[in-house]
């Protein structure tokens, strides 16, 4: 499945009908058969019950670069004020200064129809500011899938991170609001696999 492209962040009068579209694609999104996510990701079929996978999490979708950390707070009012949106939380990204050399944000929410949905946004400069956009939305935007035990995880993402190809992009033993998930990413593609097990809260970062 492809993730939608947007370069930059929306501001001004563009902001409510793309969050709008961002919220029907992850919507539909939500429907993908954990199997074809998975051999989307690996170009193999595996078994989802033989890695203690039991559904999926979350879609997360990279909403485009920010020039200023104001345009950040305007999106962030936008998705607060949505009637289609709730338990809306957000912090810094803990992967984008890391792994690409720039601060980002994170925002994770829960749609009308209960499904759990992640925005990024990282900002625009150095050499994440050449990458193309297409790229960016590669390495950001994501599927989340549930493991059944927060034992499990680091295990399971050491056994993908063995396959040809694949590797270990980052792993969280337990975040603030105690999520349990780390990051594999395919090098040919540059696409991302999130494995998370979710804490007693609602919602989480990446």
């Amino acid at each position: 499945m492809l993730f939608p492209v947007s370069e930059a962040i929306p501001t001004g009068a563009d902001r409510e009908p793309v969050l709008e579209k961002f919220l029907d694609w992850a919507d539909g999104a939500h429907d993908t058969p954990v199997p074809e996510v998975l051999g989307a990701f690996f170009g193999q079929p595996l078994d989802a019950r033989t890695l203690r996978i039991t559904g999926l999490h979350h879609v997360a979708l990279y909403i485009g670069d920010y020039r200023h950390e104001a345009d950040f707070e305007d999106w962030l009012e936008t998705v607060r004020a949505c009637p289609r949106v709730g338990h809306v939380s957000t912090g810094p990204s803990h992967i984008a200064p890391r792994a690409y050399g720039t601060p980002g944000h994170w925002i994770n929410l829960r749609t009308d129809l209960g499904n759990e949905v992640e925005l990024f946004t990282c900002r625009r400069r150095d050499i994440w500011a050449e990458r193309p956009a297409e790229q960016k939305t590669s390495l950001m935007s994501h599927f989340g899938l549930c493991i059944d035990s927060p034992g499990h995880v680091r295990p399971l993402l050491d056994f993908l991170a063995s396959f040809d190809g694949i590797r270990l992009l980052a792993y969280a033993p337990a975040d603030e609001l105690g999520h349990t998930y780390g990051h594999l990413v395919r090098e040919d593609t540059d696409r991302v696999l999130e494995l998370v097990h979710a804490g007693a809260q609602p919602g989480g970062p990446a």
